[in-house]
C-alpha cells in the first residue's frame, strides 16, 4: 500500500512537470533577446543614420536591444551574404538598399542567389540623388558646365560613389555615355570617406543622396550640379533635375529597406512588417528623416517584393545602357 501510494504520487508530480514544461514543438515569444540590424555601408552614411533612427525605435517598441552593425565592402554584397547565411530567425536583419538590385547586373559570381536569399519586410525610406563638385573647381557650377568641363578634359574629371555597380555609378556612366564625355570613376566602401576625399579637393565630385551632402552645400563647400528626382527637391530648389536638362528617363531615388534571411517565420516578417509601418507614421520619426533628406515610404511584404523584382529590371537595363556588366566593370 505504501509503495503503491509513493509510486502514484511520483506520477502525479512527473504529469505535473511535463504539462509546465514547453512543447518541442512550442516556440518562444519573439524576441526574446537582441536583434542585430546589418548595414553593407560605413558609419557616416546616409544609410547609416537611417539604420541607427530605425534601429533606435525598434528597441523602444520590441523591448529589446536592436544593435545596427555595419559590414561595409564588396558593394554590400558581405553585408548581404552575413544576413542570407543567418539563421531565419528574425534576430539578423538586413538594411537592403539600392545596390542589392544592382550587383546582379555587375558583379561576377554572387555569393548568395539574390532572388530566394532574403525576405522582404518593408520599403523604409528613399532619398534623391545628388551631383556635387567641390566649390574649387569654379569653372563647374551647373550641368551644362559640368558637361563643357569634361569635353575639354577627357577622363580627367573624378567623381566617386559608393561602390561599383552602386545606382550612382550606373547613373553616372549613362549620363557620361549620353552626354559624350569620359569621367574617372573611384569607387569606395562607402559615402563618408568619399565626401572627406571630395572636401579635401582629392576628388571632383561625389554622386550620392541629398541628406550626405546637404549639410557641406550649405557651408559653400560643395556646388550642387543636378538631382535624379522628377522634380526638383525642396532641399536643393536651385539644382534643375535631369529631365530639364533634358536627359530623360533618368528618374531614380536611392532607397532604403528591411529584409530577413529567407525561410523567417511568417509571424515574424508580419510583426516587424507592422511595428516599421507604425514607426514611420510617427512624427518624430517623420522629423528626423526630413532633417536626414529622407522619405519615410512603409507598406506591405508583397509590395516591396514586387518594388524589388522591378528595380532588378530597371537596373540590369540602365547597366547595359552604361556598358557595365560582371567582369566589365567601368
Amino acid at each position: 500500500m505504501k509503495h503503491a501510494l509513493k509510486k502514484g504520487v511520483g506520477a502525479a508530480l512527473a504529469t505535473a512537470i511535463m504539462a509546465l514544461a514547453p512543447s518541442a514543438g512550442a516556440q518562444a515569444k519573439y524576441p526574446e533577446r537582441p536583434i542585430s540590424l546589418v548595414v553593407g555601408l560605413t558609419p557616416g552614411a546616409s544609410s547609416d543614420s537611417v539604420a541607427r533612427e530605425l534601429g533606435k525605435r525598434l528597441s523602444d517598441r520590441l523591448k529589446v536591444p536592436v544593435v545596427v552593425e555595419n559590414k561595409p565592402g564588396g558593394n554590400t554584397i558581405i553585408a548581404s551574404n552575413a544576413v542570407a547565411s543567418a539563421a531565419p530567425d528574425g534576430y539578423t536583419l538586413l538594411l537592403t538598399n539600392s545596390m542589392n538590385t544592382t550587383n546582379p547586373s555587375v558583379m561576377a559570381d554572387m555569393p548568395y542567389d539574390y532572388r530566394k536569399a532574403h525576405d522582404h519586410i518593408v520599403l523604409v525610406a528613399s532619398a534623391p540623388n545628388l551631383m556635387g563638385v567641390r566649390s574649387s573647381l569654379t569653372e563647374v557650377k551647373d550641368l551644362a558646365s559640368f558637361i563643357d568641363y569634361a569635353k575639354k578634359n577627357p577622363g580627367k574629371f573624378s567623381y566617386g560613389s559608393a561602390g561599383v555597380g552602386s545606382i550612382h555609378h550606373l547613373l553616372m556612366e549613362v549620363i557620361a555615355d549620353r552626354a559624350g564625355i569620359k569621367l574617372n570613376h573611384i569607387p569606395y566602401k562607402g559615402g563618408g570617406q568619399a565626401i572627406q576625399d571630395l572636401l579635401g579637393n582629392n576628388i571632383d565630385a561625389y554622386f550620392g543622396t541629398i541628406s550626405s551632402l546637404q549639410a557641406h552645400v550649405k557651408t559653400g563647400k560643395v556646388t550642387p550640379l543636378f538631382v535624379t528626382s522628377a522634380k526638383r527637391s525642396n532641399k536643393m530648389p536651385n539644382s534643375e533635375t535631369l529631365e530639364e536638362f533634358g536627359l530623360k528617363g533618368l528618374v531614380s531615388d536611392y532607397w532604403l529597406g528591411l529584409s530577413a534571411p529567407a525561410g523567417t517565420p511568417k509571424e515574424v516578417i508580419n510583426l516587424l512588417n507592422k511595428e516599421v509601418n507604425e514607426i514611420l507614421k510617427d512624427p518624430a520619426v517623420v522629423a528626423r528623416f526630413d532633417e536626414l533628406g529622407v522619405l519615410p515610404l512603409g507598406g506591405t511584404p508583397e509590395e516591396m517584393q514586387q518594388f524589388f523584382d522591378h528595380e532588378l529590371e530597371f537596373w540590369k537595363e540602365a547597366a547595359k545602357a552604361a556598358g557595365v556588366t560582371p567582369g566589365n566593370k567601368k
